[in-house]
């Protein structure tokens, strides 16, 4: 079955949608069921972040919040305030 955990990163969150995937198509766990979990796995994302950045790692640190976002992990309004984060951390911008 899927076990829960207190707290996820972006890279464990994306692992554990696909094994929601998996068990879904395997019909372990009804659609249903899948939907908590990943409202679940949803509250429950941490990143990480620094106290600053350079501008060549903010370019990075931004680039992968797009593609977390893209990919569902994270949500547009945490997204945002991820990248205004970042902005105001960096050295020399």
């Amino acid at each position: 079955m899927f076990e829960k955990k207190q707290s996820y990163t972006p890279t464990e969150a994306q692992r554990a949608y696909e094994q929601l995937d998996q068990l879904v198509a395997k019909k372990s766990i009804n659609p249903r069921q899948a939907s908590a979990y990943r409202r679940h796995i949803a509250s429950r994302i941490q990143v990480t972040l620094k106290p600053s950045y350079t501008t060549q790692t903010a370019r990075r640190a931004k680039a992968e919040i797009v593609k977390l976002t893209d990919a569902g992990t994270i949500t547009l309004k945490s997204a945002a305030a991820y990248r205004a984060h970042i902005t105001k951390r960096t050295q020399g911008a």
